[in-house]
């Protein structure tokens, strides 16, 4: 990517951009040159009115018993929840302080329908062509972007990534990174690091410039930097019709479009991310009794209940699953 403060888009870049494909090997291609690739048809139509239908009804459920996350209007886009010291309001995410959007969380626990797509073929191998052979599911969210909704602010989902640096100049503790300062103050720094995380979104209805499409910046994924007020660049709406994956690196700034349409976008949110590294939703302690119950063994490994390397362990590092609540041995004494 060039210099990011001073790059914009030529005809002939903008015709080289991904478009919706269904063959895995021009998806891969597309998702390393430009931070994103379109797997048409990752749904069927009978699937996607299922997962619509329930996303809906549980949407529509959460609001009425007044369980509703809601954001991206003017005085609740996301970020603006936060006081001085960057903790969260405790009116964040309402419609009282001006959220538009609605955002669902832990859908795993929400119906099986939605366990349906983290089984699906095609793009669990475009996501361990970028993560590898093991890797967590971070999140599993969901968000409608409403009329009325304004663009989200351009962000990375992996700005907790240590940056590569040189050896004696002065880096940001692990600890201090934040979303708007990774450390990195070089526009064209000679390292990047390696994705760590990729979100796949499931669209649910044809997404447009005009209801919200996600809007990405391509080959920022390579720059290294995260974007800032004064860090930024004009972004598209990645378009693809209803059943469409959109599969991005989660290096690439990117962000929820306005909707200035009529209807509202919905979508599915998967995130995955590195076996090493922390999930954004806890499924150890928050998964259901029931989904735990009836997970296969993929299902339970995508929770974060499979040991890794001795990581996520108890007690004894050669077990191969931990067990929900399960404790160690406490305070002992012989007898």
């Amino acid at each position: 990517m060039q210099n990011v403060q001073e790059h914009r888009m030529t005809k002939a870049e903008n015709d080289s951009l991904p478009v919706p494909t269904e063959n895995l090997e021009t998806a891969k291609s597309n998702l390393d040159e430009s931070g994103y690739c379109l797997l048409e048809n990752a749904l069927d139509p009978e699937q996607v009115s299922k997962l619509r239908t329930r996303l809906v009804e549980q949407a529509d459920a959460e609001k009425e018993k007044g369980f509703a996350y809601e954001d991206g209007g003017k005085k609740q886009n996301w970020g603006a929840f936060r006081d001085a010291q960057g903790r969260i309001r405790s009116e964040a995410f309402t419609a009282k302080s001006g959220g538009i959007n609605q955002r669902l969380w832990m859908l795993v626990n929400k119906g099986k329908v939605f366990h349906q797509v983290l089984f699906n073929k095609g793009v669990r191998n475009i996501v361990t062509h970028i993560l590898g052979d093991e890797y967590l599911l971070s999140s599993y969210t969901a968000n409608i972007a409403k009329p009325g909704g304004i663009k989200m602010d351009l962000h990375t989902d992996q700005w907790w990534m240590p940056p590569p640096s040189r050896r004696n100049k002065p880096r940001l503790p692990v600890g201090s990174i934040s979303r708007s300062d990774n450390g990195v103050d070089d526009p064209n720094p000679p390292l990047v690091a390696p994705a760590a995380a990729v979100n796949v979104l499931w669209m649910l209805v044809d997404f447009t410039p005009e209801n919200g499409g996600t809007r990405v910046v391509p080959g920022s994924h390579l720059s290294g930097l995260n974007p800032t007020k004064d860090r930024n660049e004009d972004a598209i709406a990645a378009e693809g019709a209803a059943g469409t994956a959109l599969i991005i690196d989660a290096r690439i700034w990117h962000g929820t479009g306005a909707n200035v349409s009529d209807h509202p976008r919905l979508a599915l949110i998967t995130t995955f991310c590195g076996p090493q590294f922390r999930p954004q939703e806890n499924y150890t302690v928050g998964t259901s009794a029931e989904v735990h119950k009836d997970a296969s063994p993929d299902l339970l490994s995508l929770l974060g209940f499979r040991v890794w390397n001795a990581y996520g362990r108890v007690e004894n590092p050669a077990v191969e699953f931990i067990s929900p609540g399960e404790t160690s041995h406490g305070e002992l004494r012989p007898e």
